[in-house]
């Protein structure tokens, strides 16, 4: 083979890999609106039953009350971790069995489902995601 051959082969080849990468990121992240809902928020009170604190989002599975005295499980969704360790969230501020209060957007079409915003912890602790607008 020729160095020309070999050479486009090669840009090629990066080419293929960088689209493949950018492929993935654009389809593996979603849209704010596609999941929640801007104008419409809820406070939510119950117990931690799971905590996946990594990324691409850091979620709690929380067991509410609703207003028919069932319990109900939530799926609330923060943001990736880098970000709210720049704001003092670690692996352990929140932890399962922990009854805590979330504030966030609800989500969209009625699933039980937030977008924090705060969390306050049982002892008063404001713990915050989004700066409230």
């Amino acid at each position: 083979m020729t160095r020309k051959r070999v050479s486009l082969y090669l840009a090629l080849l990066i080419l293929l890999a960088i689209g493949m990468l950018l492929t993935r990121a654009t389809h593996s992240h979603h849209s704010f609106t596609a999941e929640f809902v801007a104008d419409k928020t809820a406070t939510l009170k119950g117990t931690i039953t799971q905590v996946w604190f990594r990324n691409p989002h850091v979620r709690y599975l929380i067991v509410v009350e609703n207003e028919d005295g069932e319990e109900e499980t939530w799926d609330a969704r923060g943001s990736p971790v880098v970000w709210l360790a720049r704001r003092g969230w670690t692996k352990d501020s929140i932890q399962v069995g922990d009854v805590v209060e979330m504030y966030g957007f609800l989500g969209r079409d009625g699933i039980k489902m937030l977008s924090i915003v705060t969390i306050t912890l049982a002892d008063g602790t404001v713990m915050v995601d989004k700066v409230p607008e």
